[in-house]
């Protein structure tokens, strides 16, 4: 079963290595196997890496930018033409009035959405690990595979929390997965689907698997801000509209 407002997309297959409580930690998730021959094209996957200062870095595959988090704020990190630049998503979300202006959703359009309901159904074995799934009840009453899996294994929990806090505010981290055709939806901004996400860490969200898990050791430098971090008032003008065709009347808000 297809989501109509996809819940989720991301699905963990864990590896067998038994990472410890306190050491840095690394997952990587990616794209299971699909029955559809045009599913089966994607190649996506998505890495998150914890230190043990609780320090995150979150990388999607194809992109030039990535998520990082210290000191409990998130930012964005992304190549300019005189180097790479941060911008704080608090103050993104601070100063820009409309979030789709931005990459992020309007909250007045979340208000209007049907709840997500999301059912138990059971344990649910992803790779070596085992979760509590989750499935969405469609609109036909129809209930399909859980797309959902959420584990509360002890030794991944830095990754839960990691996963939980880019995922806050309309213009959270994750944004950028439900604009993608994978991800499609607005699943991730549901709040039952994030109360879900904050208690546990997710092993499978639909397609997305947790495929392997690594406690190397990460070079500190991963989990450094580049020297430049946009200001508010950088970022209010970064995301301005341009002029809006003058032969046309009101400009829509987007």
């Amino acid at each position: 079963m297809k989501f109509r407002h996809p819940a989720i997309i991301c699905a963990a297959t864990l590896g067998a290595t038994s990472v410890p409580a306190s050491a840095d930690i690394s997952a990587l998730y990616e794209v299971e196997s699909y029955e559809d021959e045009i599913d089966r094209a994607v190649d996506f996957a998505m890495t998150i890496e914890v230190s043990d200062e609780g320090h995150a870095r979150l990388h999607l595959s194809g992109r030039s930018s990535y998520f990082l988090i210290r000191e409990g704020a998130v930012y964005a990190v992304a190549r300019g033409i005189d180097g790479p630049y941060a911008e704080r998503l608090d103050d993104l979300e601070a100063v820009i009035e409309n979030a789709g202006q931005a990459g992020g959703i309007s909250l007045e359009i979340l208000a209007q959405l049907p709840e997500i309901e999301l059912v138990k159904s059971g344990t649910v074995k992803v790779g070596t690990w085992k979760g509590q799934g989750y499935a969405q009840r469609d609109y036909d009453d129809e209930i399909g595979r859980p797309e959902l899996v959420v584990t509360e294994d002890g030794s991944l929990r830095p990754i839960g929390k990691a996963f939980a806090q880019l995922m806050e505010g309309r213009f959270g981290a994750l944004r950028s997965l439900s604009l993608t055709g994978l991800f499609g939806g607005l699943g991730l901004y549901d709040q039952g689907v994030r109360d879900l996400l904050k208690g546990g860490t997710p092993i499978r969200i639909r397609h997305l698997e947790l495929s392997e898990v690594s406690s190397q050791d990460i070079d500190p430098a991963r989990f450094e801000l580049p020297p430049r971090v946009l200001t508010r008032d950088e970022i209010r003008s970064q995301n301005e509209p341009f002029e809006w065709a003058p032969a046309f009347g009101r400009q829509p808000e987007g």
